[in-house]
């Protein structure tokens, strides 16, 4: 993905995928109302991941 025109880092790295699949899990098994709607800052790169999921059936296609 191309950079934003400030100058802030768009793509996701291997590490901000494993960080939002870990997340998306946690959603899946614990959360029981929608929309969730989180940023999540991950660990190892610090960037801010979006993480919006507005019903179960959206959640079980990604």
């Amino acid at each position: 993905m191309a950079k934003a025109s400030k100058g802030f880092r768009t793509e996701e790295y291997d590490c901000c995928r494993r960080t939002r699949a870990r997340v998306l899990e946690t959603v899946r098994k614990n959360v029981l109302s929608f929309p969730f709607i989180q940023n999540v800052v991950c660990a190892t790169c610090k960037m801010v991941l979006k993480v919006r999921v507005y019903n179960r059936q959206e959640l079980e296609e990604v």
